[in-house]
């Protein structure tokens, strides 16, 4: 209650005492005119009269309007408190009555602020990227169905009263970690979202939370790997014991944003049961923009299998540069996508330029704008809309353009509102939800709270399996996987997450799709279908093995990064590829489930 009306104070304060000093103001002024006399003169005279009058000996309107500017006055003193007294408030709330809350911890210390400004030839002191307004929006995307405490030294005083609106309680604390982890009560805490702006201190300050001497046995960690290409070569068993993995998930902003569209905005969704290739233009080749180019493929294994490939154009500023950069992080990229490379500043983009892009002899499936300037973006997006619409191509008609909202952005969302618009410019937002009340699409991958329902099932699954070989083999060696889901480490998680993401594009290249049981009659899949998809599993499983460094040999070593089955499907023995066959068929009854049926899919 105490915090509603200091808020109450911040927003409506001034205008309240000013508007009603001024009505207090008029009568007194009323009051202080001769009776029957309304000329100019009585006038300014009762107004001077009424300014100068000696607030102790004044009466009526006058006093209260004397009453009303004293407390105007004493405003602006009472907003400055306002921000400590809420800031204590927090700071006590979070310290000893917090309980299964959510610490995010953002922003960067005053040592690591210096730090930057005396080391700025050091080149890891360049490897950090500021993520306070992501966390603040995490925060109040969160705060609706979460208790938050915000941890981020030096946060501004304007953005305090959006949060406590919100009841997200705000430290602005700037202290050593333990002391620091101490105050939000970490030791209470469900889960800790570690997101500074230099990761060393996210892997300082989850290590810390899992201690028992600070944190707690339960506490779940989420905890930020900045820039891309860290994140790339990060080992989470580097820095933490093997009892601990399981509770802790590593992220990095553009591939969680990368995962959410490529997954939401399928690109082959207009070619699915077609021999036709996907072709995606990617404009904007930043963090983001590599990270979808990485997910596609991942992800982009379609009907026509290898035979095809998907294409990539992508166009940036210093683009060959730029991909240079990504192949040193996958160097085995270019063996699964075709791409294309157009060097140009996207805001310098003219119709004849775009028009060669569209009109490549691989029609475009899909558009991703994804740079962090939304001005550009808009601009690009009407440019390509524009000319879909003129190319005697009728297929370019259906093309949408996904378009990335930068945090704080607003002409996006104007523009996505407009009819002009063909009703296939599709904004996503980093931390907005479609929905009214419901956490937004990075907010929710984050968490992990729904997405990773069918990813669970897939591995619940693949551990049945493994029990039935232990019973009747007891001497088999217990794989590192066999575990249950909340004692998984997370990299056997993303596997099954990559196999659960796959599901929808598989369902598409059979024309199928799952509804509920009572709404549709089943239609199973066929022989040479299943056949089908085993092949497409086997492309998947093969890329992401590939682009996290594993390559052929005759015989599997793990230690190495070796496997026998990175070839062709049509090359793998009958075993595996019965295995291949009964695997996805298992998938697709998983994904049905109790309440779902396969069914055709109605154009």
């Amino acid at each position: 209650m105490l915090k509603k009306i200091l808020i109450f104070i911040d927003r409506f304060g001034l205008v309240t005492f000013l508007l009603m000093s001024l009505i207090a103001f008029v009568a007194a002024v009323i009051e202080a005119m001769p009776n029957g006399t309304n000329s100019l003169w009585s006038v300014s005279s009762a107004i001077i009269n009424t300014i100068t009058s000696d607030a102790k000996e004044s009466k009526g309107s006058t006093k209260l309007m004397h009453v009303l500017l004293t407390v105007t006055l004493g405003w602006a003193a009472i907003k400055v408190y306002m921000a400590t007294a809420g800031y204590r408030l927090d700071a006590i709330a979070a310290r000893y009555f917090a309980r299964q809350h959510i610490v995010i911890m953002a922003g960067q210390s005053a040592e690591e602020r210096s730090s930057r400004l005396q080391a700025t030839q050091n080149i890891e002191s360049t490897k950090t990227a500021d993520q306070s307004a992501l966390a603040i929006d995490i925060a109040l995307a969160l705060a609706s169905n979460h208790n938050v405490v915000l941890n981020i030294p030096g946060l501004d005083s304007s953005r305090l009263s959006k949060l406590w609106e919100a009841g997200v309680k705000v430290l602005n604390d700037d202290m050593e970690l333990p002391e620091l982890l101490q105050a939000v009560g970490i030791n209470r805490a469900k889960m800790l979202i570690a997101m500074r702006d230099a990761y060393p201190e996210n892997i300082a300050l989850t290590r810390l939370a899992l201690s028992t001497s600070i944190g707690s046995y339960q506490i779940e960690c989420k905890c930020m790997i900045e820039p891309l290409e860290v994140k790339q070569k990060f080992r989470l068993e580097d820095y933490l014991e093997e009892n601990s993995l399981a509770r802790v998930r590593i992220f990095n902003e553009a591939e969680l944003i990368a995962r959410c569209i490529v997954r939401d905005h399928p690109p082959d969704a207009l070619v699915a049961q077609s021999n036709k290739g996907v072709h995606v233009l990617l404009v904007g080749f930043g963090s983001v923009g590599q990270s979808i180019a990485i997910q596609l493929a991942r992800m982009g294994h379609y009907r026509n299998g290898r035979k095809q490939k998907p294409k990539i154009t992508i166009v940036d500023k210093q683009v060959n540069v730029l991909w240079q950069q990504t192949l040193k992080m996958r160097p085995t990229l270019s063996d699964w996508l075709t791409v294309e490379l157009e060097e140009s500043r996207i805001e310098d983009v003219q119709d004849s330029v775009a028009e060669k892009w569209l009109n490549d002899e691989s029609p475009i499936t899909m558009v991703y704008v994804c740079t962090k300037n939304e001005i550009a973006n808009l601009k690009i997006a009407r440019l390509l809309l524009r000319l879909m619409d003129k190319a005697p191509n009728g297929e370019l008609s259906k093309v949408q353009v996904v378009t990335l909202d930068p945090p704080g952005g607003c002409v996006l969302a104007e523009f996505s509102q407009r009819d002009d618009n063909k009703n296939r410019f599709k904004l996503f937002s980093l931390m907005k939800s479609k929905k009214l009340g419901t956490s937004s699409p990075v907010a929710t991958n984050l968490l992990s709270e729904t997405d990773d329902d069918f990813a669970k099932a897939l591995h619940e699954d693949y551990c049945k399996n493994e029990n039935i070989k232990l019973e009747k083999d007891p001497g088999l060696k217990r794989k590192p996987a066999h575990k249950p889901w909340d004692q998984l480490a997370e990299t056997y998680r993303e596997a099954n997450r990559s196999s659960a993401d796959h599901i929808e594009i598989k369902l598409r290249a059979v024309g199928r799709t799952l509804l509920p049981r009572s709404n549709s009659t089943e239609t199973p899949l066929s022989s040479l279908e299943i056949e089908l998809l085993a092949e497409m599993e086997h492309n998947r499983w093969w890329a992401e093995r590939s682009l996290d460094g594993w390559k052929y040999s005759s015989e599997r070593n793990d230690q190495l990064l070796e496997h026998p089955n990175m070839i062709h499907f049509e090359d793998l023995d009958d075993d595996t590829k019965e295995y291949d066959r009964k695997n996805v068929t298992k998938m697709i009854e998983i994904a049905a489930g109790k309440e779902k049926i396969l069914a055709l899919k109605s154009e």
